[in-house]
């Protein structure tokens, strides 16, 4: 069974120092990556601060059963500016990018609402809105493939996580992080066009 005291010690760490080493040099490996798949298009300086956002995210939420507010507000604040930019900049529309955010998180907004075991959590909910505003700039059918690889992802390891610790709550954090960076690789490589568009 997972102790609170362990947890109660990773938060206050994190909360003092914000993200070690490993996570930041990870978030830039993605980031990076990310970078190079969408260079030449618009959505180019959306990644890394998606990159940077779900390592982040999952990595926290993992340790913490929390993914925090300034993660999710800077990446809420940094995406609307990049969006804005898009938008008078490059002349793009920001429909795509509101429809994401809303494709990933008005869902898991009404399973916190109607969920007895508050799961997702509120921060699920503002993670997958944030991951979703880039993805929903590249191709709204990016968002709704994440959601469900999210959902997918999330199902079968709270499974695993409730019964070796006992408890209800798991981190589906690490699942929405991991299918919207898969996601956005995937639309990247394959320009959303084929087998990925809606």
């Amino acid at each position: 069974m997972l102790h609170t005291a362990p947890i109660q010690t990773a938060v206050s760490d994190l909360e003092q120092r914000g993200p070690g080493a490993k996570t930041i040099g990870a978030g830039l490996a993605v980031a990076t990556l990310l970078t190079v798949v969408y260079v030449g298009r618009a959505e180019v300086l959306m990644m890394p601060v998606l990159g940077m956002t779900a390592v982040t995210a999952a990595v926290i939420d993992a340790r913490t059963l929390r993914i925090p507010n300034w993660l999710t507000g800077s990446g809420a604040f940094l995406f609307t500016v990049l969006s804005v930019h898009l938008v008078v900049m490059k002349n793009t529309s920001w429909q795509p990018t509101a429809a994401g955010a809303a494709i990933m998180g008005v869902p898991l907004l009404a399973a916190h609402v109607v969920s007895k075991s508050r799961t997702p959590g509120l921060g699920d909910v503002k993670l997958a809105a944030v991951l979703g505003a880039p993805l929903g700039a590249v191709s709204p059918a990016a968002a709704y493939w994440a959601l469900l690889m999210a959902l997918t992802i999330g199902a079968g390891f709270g499974i695993i996580y409730q019964r070796a610790t006992k408890r209800r709550a798991f981190p589906l954090g690490p699942a929405i992080s991991l299918a919207s960076v898969l996601t956005a690789f995937a639309f990247g490589l394959a320009g959303a066009n084929g087998v990925w568009a809606l």
